[in-house]
């Protein structure tokens, strides 16, 4: 009994554990992930000739992964936890008539979502990233609520005098609908991964408010939690919750990942980076 005590409390073992325990987790809330990815390329790869396809997002995805376990130190993946909700595919009447309807009886037509774009394109990344190696797709549900809502471009333009309020189109808004159950399934994810000590540590790929509670809980466990917005705005509450923040050249990462140069180049811009 005494050399089983003795060989359990060995510093091999302890070393073993230590070793198991040196992973990494990734938790990216894919909304806000897509969001980013599409705002860097209609800026600085408009018209580059090269469509940003939902496998070169995945692409893009892992070299984010790469750069941030090289950075860490952490080069054990346990998981990467991609947060998102199917996209809603019905028809829902538009929020303003087509130009070319309005002389003729001034009604807003329908719009059938199974064939907007922007849904295949995002049925198409479902479908990549439930192929995709040590990855775990968490799906939400879609509220009933739905709303238009004015886009930035299109606000500016309004506050800005350059389009007459009677001038939005169709194009001008998009449609608003919630995802419900996503935060209650990132705070079980935290949680298990957390208290099972499956990593020492997690990268959070998101912006607002709904990774607090989990953070919080981990950092508390001893969990080091690193937080990248992707040069976005962070909410307040989470900012407080982190043990630092990590954004790396998205411009950088995309024109390796499309294999072209940008057709915009940032000031900062530095090809050889």
């Amino acid at each position: 009994m005494f050399e089983f005590l003795v060989n359990i409390r060995s510093p091999e073992l302890f070393a073993f554990r230590d070793k198991m325990n040196k992973k990494i987790a990734f938790f990216i809330d894919g909304g806000y992930f897509i969001k980013r990815m599409k705002f860097y390329y209609r800026k600085y790869f408009n018209g580059c000739g090269v469509d940003l396809t939902p496998q070169i997002v995945v692409k893009v995805l892992y070299t984010f992964i790469k750069r941030h376990r090289d950075s860490l130190e952490r080069q054990d993946l346990y998981r990467i936890y991609y947060y998102d909700a199917p996209p809603f595919d019905g028809q829902y009447r538009e929020a303003v008539p087509k130009l070319e309807h309005r002389a003729s009886n001034g009604t807003p037509s329908t719009k059938n979502f199974k064939t907007d774009p922007s849904t295949i394109f995002q049925q198409e990344l479902h479908s990549s990233l439930k192929k995709s190696r040590k990855l775990a797709l968490r799906m939400g549900k879609l509220s009933k609520a739905k709303r238009w809502i004015m886009d930035e471009r299109a606000q500016k333009s309004i506050l800005t005098g350059e389009k007459d309020i009677n001038e939005l189109v169709p194009e001008d808004f998009y449609l608003d609908v919630k995802q419900k159950g996503v935060d209650t399934r990132i705070g079980i994810d935290i949680t298990t991964v957390t208290l099972r000590k499956f990593a020492d540590t997690i990268v959070l790929i998101a912006s607002d408010a709904d990774f607090v509670p989990a953070a919080k809980l981990a950092r508390t466990h001893g969990v080091d939690v690193v937080l990248d917005p992707m040069h976005g705005d962070v909410d307040q509450d989470l900012q407080l919750h982190i043990d630092g923040k990590k954004s790396y050249d998205i411009v950088h990462l995309l024109s390796e990942c499309l294999a072209v140069r940008p057709t915009t180049t940032p000031n900062w811009w530095n090809e050889n980076r």
